[in-house]
């Protein structure tokens, strides 16, 4: 695991933002990251109004992979301004035609951990309605399981009208170039949020600081 400002729990429900990275690699030994920024209802606002401040003329949305080095910069820094805490799971050695199977086990892991930490509601950026409705009916089975419990709601919406999602789109951003060894962003990050890279549940490693150095 990988954190900062440990001291700080989650508060009471909070609601968490996810999205998602993909590490594709042709060898088979890709990485589906899912991150989520976990906020309390009181800040919830204020996150949104500091992405949506940040949006570029002609841009409906801020989208990491199309923003400059300078740019990625400076979303990693207002980020973490609004001081989220944030939740990384990842499923390793993905194979490319197997991406869903890889999202599903990801969001197991994320789900699990952000129910244990209170928090209320997820809200995953839709990736339209067939999609969607796969996400779904994969929850309503691990619900069934009592893998997850029933209290916590599940969502999606679209990217360009939920701005707190913008921010969990830097952070996969930041975490997944943290994996292609440029983890100057997602230090900055770390600097003033509360972070936590999950353990894989394909490898029983964590993908965090030692896997960007080549140590696991």
């Amino acid at each position: 695991m990988h954190g900062a400002l440990p001291s700080r729990a989650t508060e009471p429900g909070s609601r968490a933002f996810c999205d998602e990275s993909l590490r594709c690699r042709a060898d088979g030994a890709g990485i589906y990251m899912l991150a989520a920024v976990l906020l309390p209802p009181h800040r919830v606002q204020h996150a949104r109004d500091t992405m949506a401040s940040l949006l570029l003329r002609g841009q409906r949305k801020l989208h990491w992979r199309d923003e400059s080095a300078r740019r990625r910069l400076l979303l990693t820094r207002r980020t973490s301004s609004v001081e989220p805490e944030i939740v990384i799971a990842t499923w390793c050695r993905m194979d490319n035609a197997h991406q869903e199977r890889a999202r599903g086990k990801a969001m197991q892991s994320l789900l699990t951990a952000l129910a244990e930490r209170g928090v209320t509601e997820a809200v995953f950026e839709s990736r339209g309605p067939v999609r969607d409705k796969g996400d779904l009916k994969g929850l309503t089975g691990l619900r069934r399981a009592g893998v997850l419990p029933g209290d916590l709601r599940v969502e999606h919406a679209a990217g360009p009208a939920e701005h707190a999602l913008w921010a969990a789109d830097v952070v996969a951003g930041a975490f997944g170039a943290a994996l292609d060894g440029s983890a100057d962003y997602r230090d900055d990050l770390a600097t003033a949020a509360k972070a936590t890279v999950l353990t894989c549940g394909r490898c029983s490693l964590s993908h965090g600081p030692a896997a960007a150095r080549g140590d696991s």
